[in-house]
């Protein structure tokens, strides 16, 4: 996959229109051979502004391919021309947290700042809203890298 230098997203509440702070993302790179690779979780800001990397997706890359070496296969440019952009469950959410509490020094490999990520993903606010999960087309995120995620209230 060819993918642009960032890719920012922008969580809206579909009912106020208002930005929304405190939400995590996934993004999963579709692998050719064998597993995909998860990206994040990345978190939105005040302004409901959270972005990936092209730096961001290599490093998850070969941090996959280094803690799991029988499971993953390729580089960023072999994955599929699409990929998926989601709301991090919350189930996937407490999961990560439960992992990362038991053995930091083997989750902690997956993260840049672990130590940071960890506290903010466990004050996220996924649980509020409905599941979102977005595909992207490699040509439609090189021409606009900017996306827009509108994001249903639970009932």
């Amino acid at each position: 996959m060819k993918f642009p230098e960032q890719v920012t997203l922008t969580a809206f509440d579909v009912e106020t229109g208002r930005e929304i702070p405190e939400i995590a993302f996934v993004l999963v790179l579709r692998a050719r051979q064998k597993n995909d690779y998860f990206v994040g979780p990345v978190i939105t800001d005040r302004s409901g502004k959270a972005s990936f990397t092209r730096g961001a997706c290599e490093r998850a890359i070969a941090r996959a391919q280094e803690m799991f070496v029988m499971d993953y296969a390729g580089d960023l440019l072999s994955c599929k021309p699409v990929a998926d952009l989601r709301l991090h469950s919350p189930e996937n959410i407490a999961t990560m947290i439960s992992q990362y509490e038991t053995a930091p020094n083997f989750w902690g490999k997956a993260f840049d700042d672990p130590q940071s990520m960890f506290p903010a993903l466990q004050s996220a606010r996924n649980a509020l809203f409905e599941p979102l999960n977005l595909t992207l087309q490699e040509n439609d995120i090189i021409e606009h890298p900017e996306v827009l995620c509108f994001l249903k209230r639970k009932q």
